[in-house]
């Protein structure tokens, strides 16, 4: 969700004109930092369905080792169940 947070924030700061260069070179250098802010011109071109997508692989990833090793996750259990409704797709794990 890091994406949809720093699309959101660059779409408020060219709002109030700010240049996005600028605000990411701010957003690397504080508690915003990520590898989503720093490759930026690399996943900035994504679609939703790509952004959502990869965010599906993560979280089957983690649900499958959690399986694994006996941990339960429920915020994994939500996330996944949301972004299935969101998708259409069916929520069966695999």
């Amino acid at each position: 969700m890091n994406m949809n947070a720093l699309a959101e924030g660059l779409k408020l700061a060219k709002n109030y004109n700010l240049p996005e260069e600028e605000v990411l070179s701010l957003v690397k250098v504080s508690t915003g930092d990520s590898w989503v802010a720093r490759n930026w011109s690399d996943v900035s071109e994504w679609t939703a369905d790509t952004a959502l997508t990869v965010l599906l692989k993560d979280l089957k990833a983690a649900y499958n080792e959690g399986l694994k090793h006996n941990v339960t996750l429920p915020f994994n259990a939500l996330s996944s169940t949301q972004l299935f409704d969101s998708m259409g797709k069916e929520s069966k794990a695999k």
